[in-house]
């Protein structure tokens, strides 16, 4: 692996870590926050595989930092979210799939807590956080467009691709 592949995998575990450390209450028993988006970018700027270990890492370590019982599932389901996404593009924006992967992989994000919360506490409760679920999608999916727009303006993915910085 080339220094600059891990260098900028650690840095959006950190990126991860911070955005969804960085929550609020949603009202709906769940939280908000940017951290699904940050796994959305590492999907479509790192190297497949590289973003599942970013994700895993970053979200996992907000689980421990926090107490969460969702620990284990974090570090499972996370990665899970890399998949619909390329970095195959000189835009992160640049493929149609880009454009469909975050609904895809919300979609699995939510599912998958779905059945992780049944696990952990009950039925009727995990029918009660779909509505948590959508609203931490729908943040999620819109912060993911302003920013892949903002990072194709700035040209990111050429940059970065030909060893030059981010002046």
């Amino acid at each position: 692996m080339q220094t600059r592949n891990l260098v900028l995998t650690a840095l959006f575990a950190a990126l991860i870590f911070t955005a969804t450390m960085l929550h609020v209450q949603n009202g709906f028993g769940g939280v908000l926050h940017a951290g699904d988006a940050f796994i959305f970018l590492a999907a479509t700027m790192l190297p497949f595989p590289l973003a599942m270990p970013a994700a895993a890492i970053g979200a996992g370590l907000m689980n421990f930092a926090v107490g969460s019982p969702f620990i284990l599932f974090t570090i499972l389901i996370k990665p899970l979210l890399t998949l619909p996404f390329t970095g195959r593009s000189n835009k992160i924006l640049g493929k149609k799939r880009n454009v469909i992967a975050p609904f895809l992989a919300a979609l699995m994000n939510a599912s998958l807590y779905f059945f992780a919360y049944a696990f952990l506490f009950d039925w009727g409760g995990a029918l009660g956080q779909i509505p948590s679920s959508v609203i931490q999608a729908l943040l999620s999916i819109l912060v993911f467009y302003a920013a892949a727009a903002a990072l194709d303006r700035l040209k990111i993915k050429e940059r970065l691709a030909k060893g030059g910085g981010l002046r």
